[in-house]
């Protein structure tokens, strides 16, 4: 239901997504649970659940079991055994976006020097785009869409190659990945 929203705007809908797909693109430097972990966190943030509910999917693919969504939604990412400190890092950009429309400064230079530079502009601008697509979503109250059946099946065949990095990223970052 989103497109079917967004292509209202026509002139502006293929550009924008093109932007879109990029952000699941292989330039990509942010690993795909830390893609995930800000799309959520935004959708939690700015009360959004039709993101959530569109989301929360690619999630389970990538190992977030229900402890870790509560988590997420609730923004408590002090457990060491479900979040790593760059989620946690990332969870502290997130909220001072919503919150105050910036980064800070001491955070900021925190991300450039745990994330790099290009993983922390990264987190912002998916932080942007999926806040921008949060706030059409609650403004047009957009209707949820139907369950799609097989859609975890689909979407491990689509995230293979990302789930099987999320597992040894897990693994080696001594985090629980839960598989579905």
């Amino acid at each position: 239901n989103i497109f079917k929203l967004l292509a209202n705007a026509d002139s502006l809908f293929i550009p924008f997504m093109t932007l879109l797909s990029s952000c699941w693109g292989p330039g990509r430097e942010a690993r795909p649970s830390e893609w995930q972990l800000t799309v959520l966190l935004t959708a939690a943030n700015l009360n959004a659940p039709y993101e959530w509910d569109v989301n929360e999917p690619v999630a389970r693919v990538l190992g977030f079991g229900d402890e870790r969504l509560a988590l997420i939604r609730a923004g408590d990412l002090s457990s060491t055994k479900l979040f790593t400190d760059r989620h946690r890092l990332i969870g502290e950009m997130v909220k001072e976006l919503v919150v105050n429309n910036e980064v800070s400064e001491s955070t900021m230079l925190r991300a450039k020097e745990v994330l790099g530079a290009k993983v922390s502009m990264e987190v912002m601008m998916i932080h942007s785009i999926y806040g921008m697509l949060a706030r059409i979503m609650r403004s047009a109250k957009i209707d949820f869409d139907p369950e799609i059946p097989g859609l975890i099946d689909t979407l491990k065949g689509y995230n293979a190659r990302a789930v099987a990095e999320e597992k040894k990223y897990a693994e080696e970052d001594g985090i629980a990945f839960v598989d579905v």
